[in-house]
């Protein structure tokens, strides 16, 4: 099978398209631009789920794709790659933000929907862009769209709550983002250039001390933008506030962005850094498990538990790059596997979970967040209270979800290398987990409310309870189906892991020998 470099285009160009359709429909009539909006944005989510599969069969056969824009060589022009594991990200960006985009569709006003769909736009061209970006300088280019577009989303409504949440959260990125600036400019000032492939071939070449400035500087940038320990604070503070539409996918998205870097950049650039840093990796994985799910205990509104849900299951994330840390490859390329499946698992359920949440808020009404204002939603909405039982099963890891799957193999891996302590603390957290969800379905979903509620609803036509629960219940479903086919699956992530590791595959790939060699040439002169 013969694929033509330029549908890399394709995962950018189709989500920029459609905002920038959708943009003259905001100033016209309220219901009729809505309803277009909503169609076009559902359509070029479609079609950027084609797109998206089409690269995943491709790459899933052992495969890169390359894209030299313009037909200038790497290192000199912008290049777009896609391996397994870029494209296992877009398809689960496409089929996230499909979900969410139908489930907005039936839970915001018209009012909110025109500025919703093309932010939402902007938002998956940001990401898309992010994972298939070959270069630093558009990584951040692609990093600055979605943070543009997440600080919009985030203060859509105006609310005082939004707007305070929105200030932490651009605040951080802001620092972060300038930071990862501020590391760009040191590779190119030391190494002379910013393509992933020709930094990887030249950073042995650098100083020592140079190398672990430039490893720690972006270490800090993606454990702030991924809501690592200790740099998380920005997340709790400012994801319960917007929509529950936006929620869902910020939850579903942004930290993953982060992680998908630090995935992508380390066994690149940095393989014997990493080697070095294995126990700040895995001590860093843990105490970001063990601070997300004590915060999950000691809140007491529906989203928030769940937004420090999102910090702790990070922390299951890097354990898997710890474990890539080892210096046996094939422990190495396990544990690589084993961090992308969980990454795959989380975006699922965690994208279902606050779905879930949300339209649990609105069947009450409109600002009752607390646990027992949600009490006995299961006799109102028993499809509801199944869907997200289900969800949060997976989350806490119970059979046969893909959360058992994918904690069962980071747990083998961690074994496996002898790494006591973090199976300890991961198997730890799991049982708070557990326990946490229990407690929040129990509260929320179960018990008599310890306050009245009225029959006061958001959702107030049987249309718009389909259009939020048909999602849910498709990504919950997926998460079942990983559960039950995980050989497959995992032996998808052990292709994506493979082609990870394989710095030299990915050189090779994205620039010719000779290239590179006559750019280094023209350095050293």
């Amino acid at each position: 099978m013969h694929l033509d470099p330029n549908w890399l285009s394709a995962p950018i160009a189709i989500p920029l398209l459609t905002a920038a359709l959708g943009l003259p429909f905001i100033r016209r009539g309220l219901e009729r631009a809505a309803v277009t909006q909503n169609r076009l944005a559902g359509l070029g989510m479609l079609l950027n789920l084609a797109v998206s599969l089409l690269l995943l069969v491709y790459t899933l056969s052992d495969r890169r794709l390359v894209l030299q824009v313009g037909l200038w060589p790497a290192p000199f022009g912008i290049t777009l790659i896609a391996d397994a594991f870029s494209a296992i990200m877009l398809t689960l960006t496409a089929i996230l933000s499909l979900a969410t985009v139908v489930y907005a569709s039936g839970t915001l006003d018209a009012r909110a929907k025109l500025n919703y769909y093309p932010l939402v736009s902007f938002l998956v061209m940001g990401v898309n862009g992010a994972f298939l970006a070959g270069d630093i300088f558009n990584l951040y280019v692609f990093f600055e769209v979605l943070l543009v577009a997440s600080f919009a989303l985030l203060t859509l409504g105006g609310q005082v709550a939004q707007i305070n949440g929105g200030i932490r959260y651009v605040l951080l990125n802001l620092l972060a983002s300038t930071i990862f600036l501020a590391t760009a400019g040191i590779i190119y000032g030391t190494l002379g250039t910013l393509n992933l492939a020709h930094i990887a071939e030249r950073m042995p070449l650098a100083p020592r001390p140079v190398q672990i400035l430039i490893a720690g500087l972006l270490l800090v940038t993606y454990s702030s933008k991924a809501g690592l320990f200790p740099l998380f604070f920005w997340l709790p503070a400012s994801y319960h506030t917007p929509h529950p539409s936006v929620t869902a996918l910020f939850g579903g998205l942004l930290t993953k962005v982060g992680i998908y870097t630090l995935f992508r950049l380390y066994p690149l650039i940095f393989p014997h850094i990493l080697q070095e840093w294995q126990t700040l990796i895995l001590t860093i994985a843990g105490l970001t498990m063990v601070t997300g799910v004590l915060g999950a205990m000691a809140v007491n509104t529906v989203r928030r538990v769940l937004s420090f849900h999102i910090i702790s299951q990070v922390g299951y994330m890097v354990m898997g790059l710890g474990l890539a840390a080892s210096s046996d490859p094939a422990l190495a390329v396990f544990g690589m596997a084993a961090g992308i499946l969980y990454l795959v698992h989380h975006m699922i359920v965690k994208t279902a979970l606050l779905m879930a949440g949300g339209a649990a808020e609105m069947e009450v009404s409109s600002g009752s967040l607390l646990r027992s204002r949600l009490a006995g939603l299961t006799h109102r909405q028993p499809v509801l209270g199944i869907i997200f039982f289900l969800a949060a099963m997976s989350l806490a890891g119970m059979p046969p979800t893909s959360g058992f799957i994918s904690k069962l193999v980071l747990l083998q891996g961690a074994v496996g290398s002898a790494h006591w302590v973090i199976a300890a603390v991961s198997l730890s957290v799991s049982l708070f987990t557990l326990m946490s969800m229990i407690r929040l379905w129990q509260k929320a979903f179960w018990d008599q409310p310890e306050i009245a509620v009225g029959a006061t609803t958001l959702l107030t036509s049987p249309r718009q309870r389909w259009l939020t629960l048909v999602p849910i219940a498709l990504l919950v479903s997926l998460s079942l189906g990983i559960g039950i086919f995980a050989g497959s699956i995992f032996h998808w992530s052990g292709i994506a892991a493979r082609q990870v590791m394989d710095r030299q595959g990915y050189i090779a790939a994205v620039a010719p020998t000779d290239v590179i060699e006559y750019a280094g040439a023209n350095h050293a002169e």
